[in-house]
């Protein structure tokens, strides 16, 4: 881990700790120790990287219901997720862990049928957090027909209930060593079939510095045949599962771009 990359770690840790500061628990094993151990377990510390263009229509993406606020992911990110969801004729798609709601809505507008298993409000306010910020969870939603929510704790949720497989799940709860590879062993035995792909956010820090502790989880969560369908997405913080078979590299920073993004903005009054 190079100097850089510990002082992200640090902020990262610091931030959660200032949010809620019983997570201090939570970030005592860093990230360097996490990297050692993959080190030694799977005698890797980061995924292949595929090109984004691998998922991308002809190269481009519109992404719509993004707040620019803190907590939201990369535009890139989206795109990525948009972009797979409308590869399927009608995608069943789930995510853990709901925002205030960008990622489910960009793939809603797809058409595909969604679900949003997260936390209630309630469980927000009891594990210390504000009212406020329990109650912006969902909170661009509108009353959309092929949006379903799901109130439960994935860690101890039983998705059979849901009684369903799906061809896209969006992993971006808790992430926590424990809680994402709980998160991937168990919506892994949800997947639709073999055309069907899991996408991981905050695989890193950011595009080119991984996170070792969310990459440990992953690899552990998921049976060792599936390892080697796992790859980063280049210029996203997302890591994703698919059987497809695709053109990686090792990707080492600091990256020369081999492409750049076109980005028209557009804002639109928002009102509660």
């Amino acid at each position: 881990m190079t100097n850089g990359q510990r002082l992200k770690a640090i902020y990262s840790i610091l931030r959660k700790i200032l949010i809620k500061p019983s997570s201090i628990f939570l970030v005592l094993k860093d990230e360097t120790e996490y990297e050692s151990y993959l080190l030694k377990k799977y005698g890797k510390t980061q995924l292949p990287t595929v090109d984004i263009n691998n998922f991308l229509q002809n190269g481009t993406a519109e992404v719509n219901h993004f707040t620019f606020l803190d907590g939201s992911s990369l535009l890139t990110d989206l795109a990525l997720l948009k972009s797979v969801a409308a590869s399927y004729k009608k995608c069943d798609y789930m995510e853990i862990g709901t925002w205030r709601g960008e990622s489910i809505l960009n793939v809603a507008d797809t058409g595909a049928n969604c679900t949003s298993v997260n936390l209630s409000p309630e469980d927000i306010i009891a594990m210390g957090m504000n009212e406020k910020y329990a109650h912006l969870h969902g909170c661009l939603i509108p009353d959309k027909n092929n949006i379903k929510s799901v109130y439960a704790n994935s860690l101890t949720f039983d998705f059979g209930t849901l009684n369903q497989k799906y061809d896209l799940i969006f992993v971006d709860g808790d992430h926590s060593y424990e809680a994402v590879k709980s998160d991937s062993a168990k919506v892994y035995e949800l997947l639709k079939d073999d055309n069907s792909m899991i996408i991981w956010h905050d695989y890193g820090y950011n595009p080119e510095t991984p996170r070792h502790s969310v990459i440990a989880a992953i690899l552990d969560g998921l049976p060792d045949e599936t390892h080697q369908y796992l790859y980063h997405v280049s210029n996203t913080i997302c890591a994703v599962f698919t059987r497809r078979n695709l053109k990686s590299i090792v990707l080492e920073s600091p990256v020369e771009p081999d492409k750049v993004f076109s980005v028209q903005l557009k804002n639109i009054p928002f009102k509660h």
